[in-house]
């Protein structure tokens, strides 16, 4: 029988990892359009939010996968809600 790891990171399939790379994008170009509107800096949403500066610059850039719980604190950073930031990410492109 064999073993497996259950916490141990698995790498994505190219293709997810292609999907995956979209939304974070599209997620990352929704909070910059966000935070330029509120003509705020990196460092001033990071702040209200309580993340620090060089992760919000990656979550704009595309780089980071961020949790749940990271959306709901820079939704509350640009006094905006979750759903808002969430509201253009692109549809999922496969099989149904």
């Amino acid at each position: 029988m064999t073993r497996v790891l259950v916490n141990k990171p698995q790498p994505l399939e190219a293709r997810f990892a292609q999907e995956r790379d979209r939304v974070q994008a599209a997620f990352g170009s929704r909070l910059r359009d966000f935070r330029v509107a509120k003509q705020l800096t990196l460092e001033m949403l990071a702040e209200r939010a309580d993340l620090h500066a060089n992760y919000v610059g990656a979550v704009e850039r595309g780089e980071r996968n961020l949790s749940l719980y990271n959306i709901w604190r820079l939704a509350y950073g640009l006094e905006v809600t979750a759903a808002d930031l969430m509201q253009e990410l692109p549809a999922r492109k496969g099989r149904r």
